[in-house]
């Protein structure tokens, strides 16, 4: 007895008799095993592919074609393509874009001129990579080892804030708890206030806020669209997609000119230089950063004393620049990609992307292990530091964490009394 699907290809070739010869020539046919007419256009509705231009049908013309081609889905599922319909964005192509609907060839001689559909000004360079991406089966290698790299320095960059900041609050709590026990607190050293930041700076730190915020919480709703939190607003409109973007490329551009701001304050202003010259990087650094975490293990009785920045702020503050060009540069060369794809290719698309994303990762999780942890949930802390919006801390904070600032401060008020 002839098989299910083969009983209904015959019956739409009894009218459709053109579009019959060409399925009986494409892979679909001529493997017998085929999916039949209506597994995609239903069987009553016969719904035309051109009739559904929304991106819930686009996505589940895609998920009936990874019924059978599950490895193949995945990857699209994963790339640029298949998350903007994920998100509910139509602006995006599908299996049959690329494949067609009848024919299903995979003839790569065709593929420049759909993806010119698109994409104006798509050449052969748009070819020269893989169409469909495994980065953890070395598809291609380079791919693979930039994720392996990544993923080894995140665990080895993330785990090792963990334990320094493990380290240093247990040393912080049994502190306390030893001066709360003996009534042994600190006083505090005067009531005279000492500039952190200036406006200048807290409007740049102001901007960086919230441009970073926007560019972490705007790029894994993409990411990961159906997660818990992203799914609930991608079903409140398809426009949410849309304004996921634009916000994305907002924030992303103020990131970028409050950077290249901020090289214009360190050249052109003293305080700027200044700021410059005290947190470049010193050999004492690496001494106090080693010096530190033997006090916090109970292997030395004092702690080491911090100047203007600490190594912990210094190693955010170059983190942050290094992050700033990484994420701006394969920001941009994803932005415009028609550009950058014609020239580079594919594959360097495909690195741009997959640097861009693992250096999020590392980005957010540093922001949230390192940063938030000394101006946020350190227990000598609350509930904040309030310098990034006053501007100023006590001298009880400059004693604790900048003496030898706080040092050079008072030699040089002492100086100036002195010649009056």
């Amino acid at each position: 007895m002839p098989q299910y699907g083969a009983i209904k290809a015959v019956e739409c070739a009894n009218c459709h008799d053109d579009i019959a010869v060409i399925v009986g020539q494409s892979p679909h046919g001529k493997n017998g095993h085929g999916p039949s007419c209506s597994r995609c256009h239903g069987a009553h509705a016969i719904a035309k592919h051109s009739e559904q231009p929304d991106a819930a049908a686009m996505l589940s013309s895609a998920q009936k074609c990874g019924s059978c081609h599950q490895h193949m889905y995945k990857s699209f599922a994963l790339s640029y393509h298949g998350l903007a319909l994920r998100t509910g964005s139509a602006q995006s192509a599908t299996c049959t874009n690329c494949h067609g609907s009848h024919a299903v060839h995979a003839n790569r001689d065709s593929m420049a001129a759909a993806c010119a559909s698109c994409h104006p000004g798509a050449n052969d360079r748009f070819l020269q990579g893989r169409m469909h991406v495994f980065t953890e089966s070395k598809t291609p290698a380079i791919l693979y080892w930039i994720r392996l790299l990544y993923l080894a320095f995140i665990v080895v960059v993330i785990g090792g804030m963990i334990v320094h900041n493990g380290l240093d609050l247990i040393k912080r709590t049994r502190v306390r708890l030893t001066q709360w026990r003996e009534k042994t607190l600190l006083p505090v050293h005067g009531n005279e206030k000492f500039v952190r930041m200036t406006l200048n700076e807290r409007f740049q730190h102001g901007v960086l806020l919230v441009s970073f915020i926007t560019l972490v919480i705007t790029g894994f709703m993409l990411r990961y669209p159906d997660s818990w939190w992203a799914a609930p607003l991608f079903a409140l409109s398809p426009k949410v997609a849309v304004a996921r973007a634009l916000l994305h490329r907002i924030a992303g551009v103020a990131m970028l000119l409050a950077g290249i701001y901020h090289i214009g304050y360190a050249i052109f202003t003293k305080r700027g230089r200044n700021l410059i010259r005290d947190i470049f990087p010193k050999f004492s650094d690496l001494k106090d950063s080693f010096a530190y975490v033997l006090y916090n293990l109970g292997l030395r009785k004092e702690k080491p004393r911090f100047d203007r920045f600490s190594y912990i702020e210094k190693s955010e503050y170059w983190a942050m620049v290094w992050g700033t060009i990484i994420m701006g540069a394969t920001g941009l060369f994803m932005w415009f990609e028609n550009f950058f794809m014609a020239r580079f290719t594919k594959l360097g698309w495909d690195i741009a992307r997959t640097i861009h994303f693992y250096e999020a990762v590392l980005a957010g999780l540093a922001i949230l292990v390192w940063h938030f942890y000394f101006v946020v949930l350190s227990i000598d802390i609350c509930p904040f530091k309030r310098a990034w919006i006053t501007g100023k801390i006590s001298e009880a904070e400059m004693l604790e964490d900048h003496p030898l600032e706080l040092e050079r401060i008072k030699a040089a008020e002492f100086k100036r009394l002195e010649e009056k």
